[in-house]
């Protein structure tokens, strides 16, 4: 091997590398220590869902309490356009939830919500309007926070996901014959153009 091709061979792995160590949370994204969990674990926690690409699931912290839920509407959207996630929980010592949005290694929104009973659970809700395309993920970390003086508990998290398309396409799809198909077929209308008026696309 050549050293033009060992020098090229390094330069690739150093790009994949760079990739690879991308964090998709800082713990400096206002995710602070819990009493019970240290803030390092819970970003790591949210890197390594990330990275995996489990859709939906559940990390529990404390195994005192069983119902936590998150869901998001609508799950399909364009760009732009407002998504809402609502946090669920029958754990009483919850005070707050901290949604944590995520495009990997895009954008990045974090809000922390005060909880409200309703129906005999404990609710909070977070919107956020995404201007990036493709799948995203949105965490609830259910939290009790006493105050100022202590760092409060964290229950457990949990995620789901939702995709985040364009804007509709103005030009014509071609799902069967592909881009090659949609080619050829432009062609053969230009050339039977051409023909009706006389003249030669050659």
């Amino acid at each position: 091997m050549n050293t033009k091709r060992i020098l090229l061979v390094l330069l690739i792995a150093a790009f994949v590398a760079s990739f690879v160590s991308t964090r998709v949370v800082n713990a400096e994204d206002e995710i602070s220590d819990y009493d019970n969990v240290p803030s390092e674990q819970v970003v790591n926690d949210i890197d390594s869902v990330v990275n995996s690409s489990i859709s939906e699931g559940e990390i529990k912290y404390d195994l005192n309490h069983t119902l936590y839920r998150v869901t998001v509407t609508p799950k399909n959207v364009i760009v732009g356009q407002e998504v809402m996630a609502i946090a669920e929980t029958n754990n009483s010592f919850v005070t707050h939830v901290t949604f944590v949005w995520v495009k990997p290694f895009s954008e990045i929104e974090i809000e922390t919500v005060q909880v409200y009973l309703e129906g005999g659970l404990k609710k909070a809700d977070s919107t956020y309007t995404p201007q990036k395309i493709g799948l995203w993920w949105v965490f609830a970390l259910f939290e009790k926070r006493p105050g100022s003086c202590m760092c409060g508990w964290l229950y457990a998290m949990r995620w789901t996901c939702f995709k985040v398309i364009g804007l509709e396409q103005q030009i014509p799809d071609y799902p069967v014959v592909g881009t090659a198909g949609a080619m050829a077929t432009m062609f053969m209308g230009l050339c039977l153009f051409l023909n009706k008026k006389g003249k030669s696309p050659f």
